[in-house]
């Protein structure tokens, strides 16, 4: 009896050791030691010998009264694995692995956590291998993950988590975080991730989410909606930037090379986005138009943060459709020229657009740090680079009768999103105004 309990002992820590083992390997490709091919074939193999591990585990402690071990089969008419454990006790789950890990939790065999913190990295590491999705999308599930679960209900096993308890914490992180409603419905996705994963793998019976009803909840999200002052720029402000960009490139600091001020001048004039500016190449720059079509990422392996090149804008969400042109004006033609001749001047040799000395792209961390030093510095509250988007389509495409369609084209979003976010009355033209009324 000691030689089989000692087999068991010995069985469950090899099968731990491979679930660590494919932590590690997951971990490994996150950070660029293996390719992706490789990663899948180890998972592949590594699955493979815990199944095998299990089968053995599993004919040691789910056996009959004579020792011999209990059936264990496949209905193709319900499409599931079956087993019976005692009197009319009858597990089942949609895979073989899935019933093994169910026996083995039957006879007090606890092969795997079921905590909510578990389901989420089951569930996000399934969508990475089964759907087509960016590591943008990861991050950002990731981010909010961490941002809407507390440690303590991270913990919580997910087969005891109720209609009721899921509710009591939905108000309470409501209530303590205050979101916006829309950060609530990103907060909805990552509920759905992780419990419509756990539904589909038969962990649990039951998808309390269903039960959260979004309505509910938004009189304790923050639906305030934004000044215009909060949001956009007057072109009295876009000409104060643009004067105090062109003093700082003449100050000894910068060298004679203020190259986040060229990013913030090409940003005024472009409406292209902090990412997009990162990732412009000279070869995107064509006779009568820039060539849009691409974007600065990062992710955050373990152990720092890596810069990426994606041949995709956001509006396109991970597949490539031909980004979208912008037409060279004058005054963008005359930014672009200053810049080729100063780099070629300064013997600065490089692909991208905006670079530093030694030729590097420029880091989004990096334009986005200075251009919120400069606003602030002026006194401004509005510090992103988007707020150049929004000035571009209100104070200058919107005036100049320039059709929602093409404005949406020009930008990169769709005709709703410009409709609905882009377009802010103007500030400052009062007296602009007012002479249109008297003519």
């Amino acid at each position: 009896m000691n030689k089989i309990i000692n087999f068991e002992e010995e069985l469950t820590k090899l099968i731990r050791t491979q679930e660590e083992r494919k932590s590690n390997i997951v971990k490994e490709h996150k950070c660029g030691i293996i390719t992706d091919a490789d990663m899948h074939e180890e998972l592949k193999m590594i699955s493979k010998k815990e199944v095998s591990m299990k089968r053995k585990l599993v004919n040691k402690v789910h056996v009959k009264m004579n020792g011999t071990p209990k059936a264990i089969r496949y209905e193709a008419s319900r499409d599931l694995w079956v087993t019976k454990v005692s009197g009319d006790v009858r597990l089942h789950a949609r895979t073989e692995a899935g019933l093994l890990d169910k026996i083995l939790e039957y006879y007090d065999y606890h092969l795997m956590s079921y905590s909510i913190d578990h389901m989420f990295e089951l569930a996000l590491e399934n969508k990475e291998q089964t759907e087509n999705c960016s590591k943008l999308t990861i991050q950002r599930l990731k981010d909010d993950y961490n941002r809407f679960i507390s440690d303590d209900f991270g913990k919580t096993d997910i087969r005891n988590v109720t209609k009721d308890s899921l509710k009591a914490y939905t108000k309470s992180m409501v209530i303590e975080l205050h979101p916006k409603f829309k950060a609530f419905l990103k907060y909805k996705g990552v509920l759905n991730l992780i419990f419509e994963y756990a539904l589909e793998y038969d962990y649990i019976q039951v998808n309390p989410v269903t039960a959260i009803n979004n309505q509910k909840y938004k009189a304790e999200c923050d639906t305030s909606k934004p000044a215009n002052t909060e949001k956009i720029l007057s072109n009295e402000d876009i000409k104060m930037i643009q004067a105090e960009v062109r003093k700082r490139m003449k100050l000894p600091r910068y060298n004679g090379y203020f190259i986040c001020g060229y990013m913030i001048l090409l940003a005024i004039e472009t409406g292209m986005r902090a990412a997009e500016l990162c990732a412009l190449k000279w070869d995107d720059i064509e006779d009568y138009n820039i060539h849009i079509h691409a974007q600065q990422l990062t992710e955050r392996p373990a152990g720092g943060k890596v810069f990426y090149y994606a041949d995709w804008t956001k509006d396109e969400k991970g597949v490539s459709r031909g980004g979208r042109y912008y037409p060279i004006t004058d005054n963008i033609a005359e930014i672009l020229i200053k810049l080729k001749c100063l780099q070629k001047g300064k013997g600065i040799d490089s692909e991208y657009v905006f670079c530093n000395t030694a030729g590097e792209w420029i880091k989004m961390n990096a334009y986005e740090s200075c251009l919120r030093r400069l606003m602030r510095s002026m006194g401004y509250s509005v510090t992103n680079n988007h707020a150049f988007r929004m000035s571009l389509n209100s104070n200058i495409l919107i005036p100049k009768g320039i059709p929602v369609a093409d404005r949406a084209r020009l930008l990169g979003h769709s005709v709703e999103t410009n409709l609905r976010h882009y377009s802010y009355a103007r500030i400052g033209v009062d007296e602009e105004i007012r002479n249109l009324l008297n003519a």
